[in-house]
């Protein structure tokens, strides 16, 4: 073996100069420690991915891919510190991933979002195992990396024996001590080397991945859209995209259903209508100062009688104001609530109804959203033949999301009756529903007795209720006569599209 040094200070002075550290991370993002503690949330019951041969580490880059989605900045480590598994296989792929197009909608879904970043990081590294098990390509230059790893690791030992005879624990020989620094330094020469090699493998091997990198991609954005879909439109506002078991059950449950995945599309787009739609409810600025009364509001207190309780000796006409309400106070210009009465909402589940069902399922749950909120009880009630009549009661917080699913999945697919469902919505107001805000989905017409109308639109004058008709009749030439005695107004899908009707209408309901 060829001697490289004349001197230990020399060698020394060399091996100080390779700054050579042993790799300790296998992540490559700096993840903060809420970032972290969230993800172990999840991997204590999360995929534990098996590897049979030299491939990506999966369960690595789940993590650095939910850090990624996760967090809003993302932070990359220095690679050196990175174990050389992650940093040959692992960082070419979430550098490809960060890089690509679709990530800004990635992030979009899953951005502070527990749920879909985890769902979504799952999904990728699950299809992108399943593509490469099925055709991986076969590049000798990746397993020099075991011989890399074992190369290291005899260098640390080497040093570790270097350093016991230079500390005089064991006799000190120089010859020996210069032959074990001359061992350390072929061996990192041949690391270099062997890096070198791998490097080159690394490019075809993520060349000819590339095209399963995006099949990954694909699928992940799919979950990430899916999971997202779910949660907004099935979820409880409290609890939104976190990992909570009653999140988990629920992807659980909607997965199973085809249904319930048709309807979520088009009730979280109307969740978030309404949610847009509160935001902007003010007349005026939200909390704007517009004068100056008197009270004993502390919230609104001017500063100058604040300053008051500053000193003992107008402490005492600061309380002698605040109980004569006669404290300088802002008077704020607040949204006004219009109080609006309880919810009933009658959905037409006759056969014919089925192509559009969803859509129906869809407003009537937004329309038990905006109820829900301002606590206004609500009453679905399911209608199809005159005998196929089924009412599904939410009381303001006495009903869970198992409830909500259940409604939505109803479906009785009969003929069509509308005596029985508005003969239950008079039961409902004569056992307390008030000022009621009555709303009928159908596509269809059915005879009503002139007695029967009569006395319906007297019952709802009786309860100061109001009822709204929406007539699914897209190519129908005429249709609905049966509503017009008693609905104030009638919307038609042959005039305006459902998610026109729907925004029109939940505008007019949000308070």
């Amino acid at each position: 073996m060829k001697k490289h040094f004349n001197t230990v200070e020399q060698a020394k002075k060399w091996l100080t100069n390779q700054k050579q550290e042993l790799p300790s991370s296998s992540t490559l993002l700096h993840a903060t420690n809420l970032c972290k503690m969230i993800y172990d949330e999840f991997s204590d019951t999360g995929k534990i991915y098996i590897r049979e041969k030299i491939c990506p580490n999966y369960q690595s880059l789940e993590e650095d891919i939910f850090c990624a989605l996760y967090s809003p900045i993302i932070n990359r480590k220095d690679q050196k510190n990175v174990s050389n598994l992650e940093r040959y296989l692992n960082r070419p792929i979430l550098e490809i991933l960060l890089q690509d197009d679709r990530m800004e909608q990635l992030k979009r879904y899953c951005e502070n979002k527990e749920l879909p970043s985890f769902e979504t990081a799952q999904e990728f590294c699950q299809v992108l195992q399943d593509q490469l098990e099925l055709n991986s390509p076969e590049i000798p230059e990746l397993n020099f990396l075991s011989v890399i790893d074992l190369l290291t690791e005899q260098i640390y030992s080497l040093l570790c024996r270097i350093a016991q005879k230079e500390s005089g624990a064991t006799h000190t020989n120089v010859k020996q001590v210069l032959f074990l620094y001359d061992k350390v330094r072929n061996k990192i020469s041949q690391i270099k080397n062997l890096h070198k090699k791998v490097n080159e493998g690394v490019i075809r091997y993520i060349d000819r991945i590339s095209p399963k990198i995006g099949i990954a991609i694909d699928a992940a954005l799919e979950k990430s859209i899916e999971t997202h879909t779910i949660i907004s439109a099935w979820g409880n506002e409290t609890g939104s995209m976190m990992n909570i078991s009653v999140n988990q059950q629920l992807i659980k449950h909607v997965r199973n259903s085809e249904k319930l995945q048709e309807i979520a599309k088009t009730l979280g787009k109307y969740r978030k209508i309404i949610a847009d739609k509160r935001k902007n409810s003010y007349a005026y600025g939200l909390g704007e100062k517009y004068d100056v009364v008197f009270g004993n509001d502390l919230s609104n207190c001017l500063s100058s009688e604040l300053a008051l309780l500053g000193t003992k000796e107008t402490e005492l006409l600061f309380l002698r104001k605040y109980d004569q309400k006669r404290l300088a106070q802002y008077r704020r210009r607040m949204g006004t609530i219009k109080g609006k009465g309880d919810m009933i909402v009658l959905i037409d589940e006759s056969s014919s109804i089925r192509e559009v069902i969803n859509w129906s399922k869809a407003f009537a749950l937004a329309l038990l959203d905006i109820a829900a909120k301002e606590k206004r009880r609500y009453a679905m009630i399911h209608f199809s033949s005159a005998d196929q009549i089924k009412t599904d009661l939410f009381e303001p917080g006495h009903y869970h999301s198992e409830d909500v699913l259940n409604a939505a999945e109803q479906f009785w697919g009969g003929g069509t009756d509308f005596e029985a469902p508005l003969q239950e919505a008079l039961k409902l107001m004569e056992q307390g529903y008030e000022n009621a805000d009555l709303t009928i989905i159908t596509d269809g017409e059915c005879e009503i007795s002139n007695a029967f109308a009569e006395h319906f639109r007297n019952m709802l004058a009786q309860y100061r209720a109001v009822m709204t008709g929406i007539l699914l009749d897209k190519g129908q030439d005429s249709c609905g006569k049966s509503l017009i005695p008693f609905c104030s107004k009638i919307y038609h899908s042959k005039d305006l599209i459902e998610d026109e009707i729907a925004i029109q209408i939940l505008n007019s309901k949000v308070s």
